[in-house]
């Protein structure tokens, strides 16, 4: 190689050595890519669709992306979400949450209380999004 100095030549030859040492060692065994599995959506209970913040799948999962980049926070919290629910649908401006089992939430307003189920459509846990699948107003 015109131009190459001795010393290159015989770094070079010395990396090339130590990558085919790599990957040699590295035959016959089992490799991991160490993945994440992908988000499974479930669907809402007993068949029913997706009411509020977003009614299908597809946009769970773009609003599950928008809150893993740091935005809309509140649809962590089965409660908050309840709570957006009422005063959105309903225009309840005091309702009151309790959680009575998880993705259920009791709510109490002067107009009226409600009883709402959500589902967590993209990923379950403390990450995932939560979203109203029905909404029983019983006053």
């Amino acid at each position: 190689m015109p131009g190459v100095t001795g010393w290159t030549r015989a770094r070079t030859a010395a990396l090339l050595a130590l990558t085919a040492a790599l990957l040699a060692g590295c035959a016959g065994t089992a490799t991991s890519t160490a993945r994440l599995p992908e988000p499974v959506p479930q669907a809402a209970p007993n068949g029913t669709a997706l009411l509020w913040p977003v009614t299908d799948v597809a946009a769970a999962q773009d609003l599950q992306t928008e809150v893993d980049g740091g935005t809309q926070p509140w649809t962590l919290d089965p409660e908050e979400v309840a709570l957006g629910y009422a005063t959105a649908t309903w225009g309840w401006t005091n309702p009151e949450p309790t959680s009575t089992a998880p993705g259920t939430v009791a709510l109490t307003d002067p107009a009226g209380t409600a009883t709402l189920t959500l589902v967590q459509p993209v990923r379950a846990g403390t990450t995932g999004i939560w979203v109203v699948s029905t909404a029983l107003r019983t006053s």
